[in-house]
């Protein structure tokens, strides 16, 4: 859904005028959106979504296209493994940019501007929960050319952020879910040398 702050439909979203669609929609075939970021330098908005047993995905967001839930997809039934997609691809239903399989669960995530870590300028960084891990996408223009798993066994990795020290933080979910547990911890990434 795309609107004004203020509730109104801006008029240059896709479906506006068209009878029978909500003119808020601005892309469908959505599962399960954890995370969302803008890239510095292009404008272009990413998001990544939680695919059933298997099969996050990471996605270029365009406005107008469908990106296939529950039509197509990569994950299976948690409890049964059962097939739940007609096909992985299809016609008139956009690809995934990038897929984890086994699945992350994946969560918060960003596009690294800052100096601390020069050499990850313009990489994605994007948390997992399932996988417990902290991930980072070597992007080459709107590809992923490359992934690095930054952290893991740590926790379940609920969002990332980067700080206006360049540092980037990670909010660990406690270990316990639905009642009160542990506080959540937060860990700050710094380079080797540097406190």
């Amino acid at each position: 859904m795309r609107i004004h702050d203020d509730g109104r439909v801006p008029e240059d979203n896709p479906f506006v005028g068209q009878v029978g669609v909500h003119p808020e929609i601005w892309t469908w075939g959505h599962r399960n959106a954890q995370g969302m970021a803008v890239h510095p330098e292009t404008g272009e908005l990413w998001q990544n979504e939680h695919g059933p047993q298997g099969g996050d995905e990471l996605n270029l967001i365009e406005p107008g296209l469908n990106y296939g839930w529950p039509v197509v997809g990569y994950g299976v039934n948690y409890r049964t493994g059962a097939r739940i997609h007609s096909a992985t691809l299809m016609e008139g239903m956009e690809p995934p940019d990038y897929i984890w399989v086994p699945s992350i669960g994946v969560s918060g995530m960003l596009f690294y501007t800052g100096e601390a870590f020069p050499e990850w300028r313009g990489d994605m960084i994007v948390g997992g929960l399932s996988g417990r891990r902290l991930a980072r996408l070597r992007m080459e223009g709107q590809e992923v050319a490359h992934e690095e798993t930054l952290l893991l066994g740590i926790g379940r990795i609920r969002d990332v952020r980067q700080g206006p020290d360049g540092f980037v933080y990670v909010a660990i979910d406690g270990e316990t879910r639905d009642i009160d547990g542990p506080a959540t911890g937060i860990v700050r990434l710094v380079p080797a040398g540097r406190r």
